[in-house]
């Protein structure tokens, strides 16, 4: 259920007092016409006082009421100062202003937001419905979505929400985004909204909440039921005065005369059901709503949320009753800011929960119109959202952070182990008993000091004593439970009936099997209401499941698995197993991050929370519970909506553009005509004086004829010289369009606007133009250059008279030099702009491929200086010639002292097996030769180097180019892994031999096959993993301490402390682990047997002490039993007896068979020191 309003902390206050009823008009593009059709559709007397919001240019004066006046009979009034509001009159939004409601009174307020983040009519509704919850809202045609935040509010307040029929706006953006939100109550075309409002107006006026405190308590209980069995939701624990004013707001859209008539719509109607439910769980919210409590919360409690948490802990954050899901993501957004500012940051889950799915799907949607601006600061919206057109998405970051679930506060477990509840303006829905009730859930789901945060009007209060406040004013509560407190899950709604069934009936003493049964039903409901579960063991096998949990199954094919990796979904199966190893490793639960699962093709979000089973007490193996958390389907985006809202915003801008030419004409046109009258006075007065004029003209003209006669004759001597440079300039023209086709370049003269004035044949091939596109823009044609702003550099030619040049290619791969040059008339004047296209495809190809060639050489002459590898040349005399760096680091001769000097000296060349005489004469047959030399360096090392030797002949001269490799390293790891061969293979003998003496005395003195192969396993294990550590240490010894935890894992039921092992460090050699090994392992095997290790209680004492005697050192090591039951002596001793006293080398070993258990002590004298610490 979403949060609540003021509505509900007021319901009581002043019940009697009439108020005018409110009738709030938002319109945006398009919207005058609109407003006038309404206007001129509704009656003179409704009753009613409208308010007009609609966006204005802040810097131009409106004429709206005007314009309104002219089609209604209703004072229309622009609003100044504060003004009471009246029935049958019309308020209209001031310019620059938004609007706001005081009792009865409308006034004007400064906006808050710059311009262009305004939504003066989502400021409106908000007020509207906190100063008249029973209006109504109308939403007209416009651009854009305010108004879509704005009647959520007058929804959840009691009023009707009405909203012009998309297909008849002539901008379909907002009526749109209101009916998005799924809360219109009517969506009319304009007339019919008149006629509505006109109905809906007069029935408000005429009815009183006093006709709905006649309901009686039985048909409201029948009209409940109905909704419960309808949806599954059960309202009536809640507030009676909340349920009726919800039923008469149904009552008003269903136009039902009484409740009676009210109850028959819902029974005959399947929908209406559905209907009283979005009533009843009207969604709304805000982004940091109360922004003093939000700031409480980000100063105070947050940064406390994070003190001590490490990045392997987690923040859990619950928001029940989130509704659209703005709360929940306002709380992600407060801790991402601080892990932000943190060294360390812990992992943060934010749970979203409501019952609302309409409400959760654009929750999971996370996109929100603009008007959001108004409620997010513009930091946060640059950092968490992402604007597209006329609304804002959630960034990943944070969308990823919060998991929204489908969950009843009242009849579905709780989450547990929150830091914080954030959950504002619910509790005043419920009624007492309930609130005592999810007061007890908070107290449960929370940790100890853990946060609850409630709305203005709510409190923590009840039940006493579970919780202390934090902040009253902010309404923060902090969880009085101390750590290690047991806390019970409280009985939840759905256990209610039965809670009054049993008051009804005296108690009698159940029976063990109805006990049982109970038992078992009790386990089976829980295993419904919780999420689906599975109980697997240490080795991953499935114990038991939920009968709910086969959703998240899907076996491979082949033979059926027990393993729970192997049976659930493909894309849980990577994160399931890492998490069951690390909860049985470390015994700490573990929650997963959200995982994308295909469930029918549409993708889920699931999360896993696997924690370990602590209710038995058997002493058995570990188990872990893995329960599946399902956050619902991820809800596709289409691209048609931001497609049209950008269409939207396009239309804006040119109907903005043509509002401001239009308002500019009119003053114009104004002023003119004013100016206008002045000058027809004036003109009357100088037509008199134009008369006198015109007579001493004719005077005049008389005379110029005369003057006109003698002109004549000089424009006649004029036109002859005009002829000849006609002709002058025809020829010219002549030359220039003989000089153009000759030319192997285009060229193409635009005049200064960018219109084609002429071109020559070659930019036909470049632009499809045709002799007819003369006078044409440049800008109308394609052409097939990879050049896009050829236009703005033509614009940018003509103002900077700066040319411009280009090396471009076409499409069809080709090169062109472009060259943009200014057009310069005779008389030095620019009137326009040419272009050149000059073909340098060839020219082009062949610098390529100069260059490529540059890049080769050059590549290749510093191939062989750069190489790390050795190489250097020699003459076959064996004077070296060249001397690269490779050479430099392997040999430590510079270029300088190697250059001429003998190889065969320099390096000391010897050839294993030959000669250096021999090499070359090899070399000099068979061109060239490779294997293993020895080298000498400049600091007297020996090398052994792998030689490679290719034989050229440059100019005439034999030269050989070698390169070689240091292997010395490698030979001498070769000859140590040789020597460790021989080392293996005699330890692998030794063992063998000893495997093959234990199995020998194990059967001899073996009784059964059985009791063979169990003591042989035993033994042979103990000897594994005194050799694994022998191993790992590479054979130099083992840790005595180590060694003997080993041993004893097997045999203590997971609980190591039933051994207490003490004494100094001691490490000890290969020939005594393994015995010891062995030792160990016969010991704990017969205190598992026969001693301590049989009990639960039972205990071992393992200790030594090396000291030196006589100079030797010596080991004594004690065996020490307790707890066990009494033993005696054996009779015949076995063969562990006899691997107990005779395994170790050198040693004494005495046993005592005490009443407390056996004590033995293991006395060894070592030939050489031992070591304390590897």
């Amino acid at each position: 259920m979403g949060e609540g309003s003021d509505e509900e902390r007021n319901e009581e206050a002043e019940p009697n007092r009439p108020k005018t009823i409110v009738v709030g008009i938002g319109a945006s593009a398009g919207g005058v016409r609109a407003l006038q059709d309404l206007f001129a559709a509704l009656p003179e007397k409704t009753g009613a006082a409208f308010v007009v919001v609609v966006h204005l240019d802040p810097d131009t004066r409106s004429e709206m009421s005007n314009i309104l006046a002219a089609r209604t009979h209703m004072p229309v009034l622009q609003v100044g100062d504060p003004v009471a509001l009246q029935p049958d009159h019309v308020y209209v939004i001031p310019p620059d202003r938004r609007l706001h409601i005081t009792d009865d009174e409308i006034a004007t307020a400064e906006f808050e937001e710059p311009r262009g983040k305004r939504a003066p009519i989502d400021l409106f509704f908000r007020s509207l419905a906190e100063q008249h919850g029973d209006g109504c809202a109308v939403i007209l045609t416009g651009a854009g979505s305010d108004g879509a935040v704005g009647v959520r509010a007058v929804k959840e307040s009691g009023g009707i929400i009405l909203v012009q029929d998309p297909t008849e706006a002539e901008f379909p953006s907002m009526p749109r985004a209101a009916i998005a939100t799924g809360i219109a109550d009517f969506i009319l075309p304009i007339r019919e909204i008149a006629q509505r409002l006109t109905e809906l107006v007069r029935e408000k006026n005429n009815g009183t909440p006093a006709d709905l405190r006649g309901l009686n308590s039985d048909l409201l209980r029948r009209i409940l039921a109905h909704v419960r069995v309808r949806t599954g939701h059960d309202f009536s624990k809640y507030k009676r005065a909340t349920i009726l004013r919800r039923i008469a707001r149904r009552m008003q859209v269903t136009r039902s005369d009484s409740p009676n008539a009210y109850y028959d719509v819902l029974r005959d109607s399947p929908d209406e059901a559905q209907a009283l439910l979005g009533d009843l769980l009207i969604s709304v919210t805000s982004f940091f709503r109360d922004k003093e409590a939000f700031q409480t919360l980000e100063l105070q409690v947050i940064p406390q949320l994070f003190h001590g948490k490490l990045s392997d802990r987690a923040i859990r954050v619950w928001v029940p009753g989130c509704a659209t899901g703005e709360e929940a993501y306002s709380v992600a957004m407060l801790l991402l800011e601080q892990a932000s500012r943190q060294d360390i940051r812990p992992t943060i889950q934010v749970f979203g929960s409501d019952i609302d799915a309409r409400a959760l799907a654009m929750a999971r949607e996370g996109q929100y119109p603009a008007a959001i601006e108004a409620d997010v600061s513009e930091d946060r919206l640059r950092r968490f959202f992402v604007k597209e057109g006329d609304h804002y998405r959630v960034r990943q970051e944070l969308r990823d952070l919060v998991l929204f679930a489908s969950h009843s506060l009242l009849k579905d477990p709780p989450f547990s182990r929150l830091d914080l509840i954030a959950c504002r303006n619910l509790l005043i829905y419920l009624d007492r008993d309930l609130q005592e009730l999810a007061c007890n859930t908070f107290h449960y789901a929370l940790h100890p000091d853990g946060f609850l945060m409630l709305g203005t009007s709510e409190s923590a209060d009840n039940p006493p004593g579970q919780f202390r406040t934090f902040d009253r004013k902010a309404r923060i509560y902090q969880s009085s439970a101390a750590p290690g407190e047991l806390r019970l899950l409280p009985r939840l709604l759905g256990s209610v009936a039965v809670v009054h069934e049993q008051a009804a009936h005296p108690m009698r003493p159940p029976s063990t099997s109805a006990l049982l049964n109970e038992a078992a039903a009790h386990r089976q409901a829980l295993e419904k209401l919780a999420p689906p579960s599975i109980l697997v063991d240490q080795s991953h096998r499935v114990l038991h499941m939920s009968e709910n949990a086969g959703r998240f199954l899907q076996p491979a094919g082949g033979p059926l698995s027990g393993n729970v990796v192997d049976l659930v979904r493909p894309e849980l199966r990577f994160e399931l197993r890492s998490a069951l190893h690390r909860v049985f490793e470390t015994a700490q639960p573990w929650l997963s991050l959200p995982i994308p699962v295909r469930f029918n093709g549409s993708p889920h979000r699931v999360l896993m929370h696997v924690k370990p089973a602590e209710d038995h007490d058997d002493g058995g193996e570990n188990r872990a519970i893995v329960l599946f958390i399902e956050g619902g389907a991820v809800e596709q985006v289409t691209d048609g909506q931001s497609a049209e809202i950008g269409a939207g915003n396009e239309i804006i801008n040119r109907l903005r553009e043509e509002l401001q030419q239009t308002q500019a004409r009119l003053r114009t046109t104004r002023e003119e005509s004013e100016s206008a009258n002045e000058e027809l006075r004036a003109a009357n007065e100088e037509l008199q004086s134009i008369n006198e004029e015109y007579r001493s003209t004719s005077e005049e003209l008389e005379t110029s004829k005369e003057e006109l006669q003698s002109i004549n004759e000089e424009l006649q001597t004029v036109n002859s010289e005009l002829k000849l440079k006609l002709e002058a300039v025809s020829r010219a023209h002549s030359d220039l369009q003989n000089l153009m086709a000759a030319t192997d370049f285009g060229t193409l003269f635009l005049d200064s606007s960018l219109r084609i004035k002429r071109f020559t044949q070659q930019v036909t091939e470049l632009f499809s133009i045709t002799p007819s596109d003369e006078g044409r823009p440049i800008s109308d044609f394609a052409h097939r250059l990879e050049y896009d702003g050829l236009v703005g550099d033509a614009r940018r030619v003509l103002s900077n008279l700066t040319p411009i040049a280009h090396e471009i290619r076409s499409r069809d791969g080709r090169w062109y030099d472009v060259r943009l040059r200014p057009y310069r008339t005779v008389d030095d004047k620019i009137d326009g702009v040419v272009l050149t296209f000059v073909d340098m495809t060839d020219r082009r190809l062949t610098e390529e491929a100069l260059r490529t060639s540059e890049r080769k050489l050059r590549q290749e002459t510093q191939l062989v200086e750069l190489s790390r590898d050795p190489i250097f040349i020699w003459d076959f005399s064996g004077t070296i010639l060249e001397w690269n760096r490779g050479s430099e680091q392997l040999y430590g001769y510079s270029r300088d002292e190697a250059v001429g000097k003998k190889k065969e000296k320099l390096l000391g060349t010897t050839v294993p097996g030959s000669s250096f005489a021999e090499l070359r004469a090899r070399l000099h047959d068979e061109g060239s030769w490779s294997g293993e030399i020895k080298h000498r360096t400049k600091g007297g090392r020996e090398l052994t180097v792998e030689s490679s030797i290719i034989l050229e002949t440059v100019g005439g001269q034999q030269l050989a180019l070698e390169s070689t490799r240091d292997v010395t390293e490698r030979k001498a790891w070769e000859t140590q892994q040789r020597l460790l061969l021989r080392e293996l293979t005699h330890r692998v003998k030794n063992t063998l031999t000893v495997v093959q003496s234990i199995a020998h005395q194990t059967r001899r003195f073996s009784k059964s096959y059985e009791e063979f192969t169990d003591r042989l396993d035993g033994r042979l294990a103990a000897l594994a993993a005194a050799h694994s550590l022998l191993v790992d240490s590479e054979w130099r010894g083992a840790d005595l301490g180590t060694l003997a935890r080993k041993q004893f894992e097997p045999h203590v039921g997971g609980n190591p402390d039933r051994v207490k092992i003490t004494g100094q460090p001691v490490f000890l050699p290969a020939d005594l682990a393994t015995p010891f090994g062995l030792v160990f392992h016969e010991l704990a095997t017969n205190a598992a047997k026969y001693g301590p290790f049989s009990r639960r209680a039972g205990t071992v004492d393992l200790s030594w002490n090396l000291e030196k005697r006589n100079g030797q050192p010596s080991l004594t090591v004690i065996w020490r039993e307790r707890g066990g039951p009494k033993i005696t002596e054996p009779k015949t001793k076995g063969f562990g007896s006899e691997l107990i006293e005779r395994a170790i080398p050198n040693s004494t070993v005495r046993r005592e068979f005490a009443s407390s258990g056996v004590i033995c002590t293991i006395d060894v004298q070592l030939p050489t020191a031992l070591d304390v610490d590897p």
